[in-house]
């Protein structure tokens, strides 16, 4: 295996998930447009796409992790030691530091990545615990003499589209 090949497998790689970050971020964002929407609708696709991407950056995962395997081994490195930036730093040297840079930026995508997941997690708790207090207060009724007609009658029997609940 060739030092330079490596190199700029290493660097393909890592372009490649960063496309997939970058795919995966925009995914987010649909999400947390659906969820602000409610539309249900969109959200299987949405799944979709997004196993998809996560499929694609588990396979480049696994890809990275065979090549630094070799890389480490050819170098021999000890598997102590073996970091991707002492993996680079022994078999590459000063050429390691443009492909530590590029895996930096990945990584700081990664991290906003996840904020987002963890903002859309919320947002989705947050209209799940809406509809299921909505649905309580649904399933429990007023009182008789708590309702009232669309014309202001007090009535004993009302449909849901046209009870108002008395206040005070």
């Amino acid at each position: 295996m060739n030092a330079s090949i490596s190199l700029d497998q290493l660097i393909q790689i890592l372009t490649r998930e960063s496309a997939q970050c970058d795919l995966l971020a925009q995914n987010i964002v649909h999400e947390r447009d659906a969820v602000k929407r409610l539309a249900l609708q969109e959200f299987n696709l949405i799944n979709q796409a997004r196993t998809s991407i996560l499929n694609s950056l588990g396979l480049l995962k696994e890809e990275l992790d065979v090549l630094l395997r070799a890389l480490a081994e050819r170098c021999h490195v000890p598997a102590a030691s073996r970091t991707l930036s002492e993996i680079l730093h022994q078999a590459y040297g000063t050429q390691a530091e443009v492909v530590l840079q590029q895996y930096e930026r990945l990584a700081e995508k990664a991290r906003a990545v996840k904020q987002d997941i963890a903002v859309n997690q919320l947002l989705i708790k947050n209209v799940q615990s809406f509809l299921m207090r909505a649905a309580e207060a649904y399933r429990q009724g007023p009182q008789e003499d708590e309702l009232y007609s669309a014309s202001g009658v007090r009535g004993t029997a009302a449909g849901q589209a046209v009870m108002l609940k008395r206040k005070g």
